[in-house]
């Protein structure tokens, strides 16, 4: 983002604090929710934006982008760029409806959710991935692993805030077109790990709802016991998919013509004890 210089900058007051358009992130920390309003000042005011004003959707797809590279800088993962646009336009919103309200509806009701979020604001904006699966894939797929002096750097920005990221200065002078393909490739990395995640809970759910209906299988009543001709029943594909009998005797194999006769936890068609017998009788 370009430098305001000496240009006279965007004001807005919410209760006692002042939010004033920035053009950027504080080196060497990571941004708290205040910045990321600030920042969304800045990008909202049509003078920034150019010829025409941009969309707040617009302003904040620009945001994530930029926050996501911040983070990357620290060598933290994140969360993907378009999550973290539903957090910015949310969060941006809830400021913008508090500080558009009239001065005749800020009761006592008004001011506590303003001091809340007057409060909150000088928290981090947390966008990491918290997805140890997910962070993982990201890591191998990139070869940036986190190391305990980046964990140690992430709780204290999420508490004390007292760390500075030394080497932020240095990798900040990476090309921007290098740190947005490095971006472009996590996010292609990320949604193959999401694919992935999501196929195989699709396998278990499919394996576990197998084994429920393998638990309480039956013989459908309505099919024919026999054929007109007295031959084997005659089964539907329905039918023919139920799980065959396997209880035979020991070193036996079922004939042909019985392999057609089903096992049931609950019930089994009739005849079927006499047929067993026949097979062990053989």
């Amino acid at each position: 983002m370009e430098s305001l210089d000496t240009e006279v900058r965007a004001r807005k007051t919410l209760g006692t604090v002042e939010y004033v358009e920035s053009s950027g992130f504080p080196q060497g920390i990571l941004p708290t929710k205040k910045d990321v309003v600030q920042n969304m000042l800045y990008l909202l005011q049509p003078k920034r934006a150019g010829q025409a004003q941009r969309s707040k959707e617009d302003a904040a797809q620009l945001l994530a982008e930029h926050l996501q590279e911040h983070w990357l800088v620290c060598n933290l993962h994140t969360i993907a760029t378009q999550n973290i646009k539903k957090l910015i336009l949310k969060m941006y919103e809830e400021f913008t409806r508090l500080y558009q309200t009239r001065k005749q509806r800020q009761n006592q009701a008004f001011t506590e959710r303003a001091d809340r979020f007057n409060e909150s604001s000088e928290k981090l904006f947390d966008v990491f991935c918290s997805d140890a699966q997910m962070r993982n894939k990201l890591e191998e797929c990139s070869g940036i692993k986190m190391t305990s002096i980046e964990w140690k750097f992430l709780e204290d920005q999420r508490s004390e805030r007292k760390m500075y990221y030394e080497d932020f200065t240095d990798k900040q002078e990476l090309k921007m077109m290098e740190r947005r393909q490095k971006i472009q490739c996590l996010e292609h990395f990320r949604k193959l790990a999401k694919e992935e995640k999501e196929g195989n809970q699709a396998k278990e759910m499919k394996y576990k709802s197998d084994e429920q209906s393998d638990e309480g299988t039956s013989v459908d009543e309505s099919y024919p016991t026999e054929e007109e001709n007295g031959g084997a029943p005659a089964f539907s594909l329905r039918g023919r998919r139920k799980r065959r009998c396997t209880a035979t005797a020991a070193g036996a194999t079922m004939p042909l013509e019985c392999q057609h006769i089903r096992m049931s936890i609950r019930r089994v068609r009739p005849g079927f004890y006499e047929t067993v017998e026949k097979v062990k009788n053989c």
